[in-house]
């Protein structure tokens, strides 16, 4: 819960004719955080944008089968691309010895990077930190054939460690514009 008070006095709130603007004549931004419990996991707020990374300590890490569905559609060109191989490069360096991974990513086509989920060796990553470097954005959006391509992967994986658990991670910035 937040409480805001703008009191602007009598004079901020009258108009100079002899100028353009007036002092309240803008946007009204408001700046703010958020308190951190211990349980709460972490946020990191840069530039507008957010992310909430919560990993309760008591709990055992899991092996993951991760499978990244990237957005390199048009509308993704410019800073929101360059965010995304940001994004993507910090991810690959949190990968464990023990984690499978892939990448798909889609515009009006969709492309496999590799047939198959690879184990998140240093080789490997190395590997994917370069394909991560060459994304770029062009074409249409189809989301849903890129999703439904990454839930096939994951059910044809094999040789996957016992006991881990899979996920899709889509990095997009809105709506399809192609495809169902």
């Amino acid at each position: 819960q937040a409480h805001i008070l703008f009191k602007p006095t009598v004079d901020q709130q009258k108009i100079n004719p002899e100028l353009d603007e007036t002092l309240l004549n803008g946007d009204f931004v408001v700046r703010y955080d958020v308190k951190r419990g211990a349980t709460a996991g972490d946020i990191q707020i840069v530039n507008g944008y957010f992310v909430h990374y919560f990993a309760p300590s008591e709990m055992p890490v899991f092996p993951k089968n991760v499978i990244f569905v990237i957005d390199r559609s048009g509308s993704m060109a410019g800073r929101k691309i360059e965010q995304t191989r940001h994004a993507l490069l910090k991810v690959l360096q949190d990968l464990r010895p023990e984690d499978h991974f892939s990448f798909i990513t889609f515009n009006s086509k969709m492309a496999e990077w590799k047939s198959s989920l690879l184990q998140a060796t240093a080789e490997n990553v190395a590997s994917a930190a370069g394909f991560v470097q060459t994304l770029s954005a062009s074409g249409g959006t189809d989301i849903n054939r890129a999703l439904l391509t990454a839930v096939s992967v994951l059910d044809k994986a094999e040789r996957l460690p016992e006991r881990s658990v899979s996920m899709i991670i889509l990095l997009t910035d809105g709506q399809p514009t192609s495809g169902e």
